[in-house]
């Protein structure tokens, strides 16, 4: 696959869940991200947010209207989930059988890259964005906002996850950063002296560190 849209849940007016994440706001940071990774992986991509709507219905109409408008092979909406306090985890889902596959490999990747459950691939016929959306569709519940073992993961590796979805969309893999080559300090000694007689050395070594100069005797 090589175009794609992606939008998130929700709207800036019909809210999402909330707990320790608030899932409209983590969604718009999401895509974004993903969408630049996708370009960095040479795909085109079309990202959405829903910033006019007022209700639930034109929310959903709103999101399926831009989706269905544009050229792609996939359509993907971004979600945070709710309910599980205690267990948490990642699930996408899907509407097609044709679909369940891809949905299983988003799932697995991005609860590998956040290191939480992975609740898998589950099948959905009920909701307006996988129903209304012409081309082939998950919608991704990236992780529980009201579980803080998750929260906490989504944080620490929010970049992992994004190219972990960017990755499993494409099919491709994101070149590696080269790592900066650490430079080592060198220490350039002068020696400004060599004497037989020990007196010459230590009355040498004394004029220079009434200068400021850091000296040692070295004998041999």
């Amino acid at each position: 696959m090589n175009e794609f849209v992606i939008s998130s849940g929700h709207a800036k007016v019909v809210r999402g869940a909330s707990g320790f994440l608030d899932e409209v706001n983590e969604a718009r940071k999401i895509v974004p991200k993903v969408a630049e990774y996708l370009k960095d992986l040479d795909c085109k991509v079309h990202t959405f947010n829903d910033d006019t709507s007022k209700t639930q219905r034109d929310n959903i109409n709103t999101i399926v209207k831009y989706h269905n408008g544009k050229s792609r092979d996939l359509d993907v909406s971004v979600h945070f989930n709710a309910g599980t306090k205690e267990t948490g985890g990642t699930e996408v889902l899907y509407y097609g059988d044709g679909n369940k596959a891809l949905a299983a490999k988003v799932s697995k990747a991005i609860s590998e890259a956040l290191g939480i459950k992975d609740r898998g691939a589950k099948k959905r016929t009920d909701l307006g964005f996988l129903k209304g959306t012409a081309k082939p569709a998950i919608l991704i519940e990236v992780c529980f906002v009201d579980t803080k073992t998750n929260a906490d993961a989504y944080k620490k590796n929010f970049d992992d996850c994004c190219k972990a979805i960017a990755e499993t969309l494409s099919g491709k893999k994101l070149k590696e950063e080269a790592k900066p080559v650490e430079k080592k300090s060198v220490l350039h000694k002068v020696q400004v002296g060599a004497f037989s007689d020990e007196k010459n050395a230590t009355k040498l070594a004394a004029e220079l560190k009434k200068k400021g100069y850091s000296v040692n005797i070295l004998k041999g």
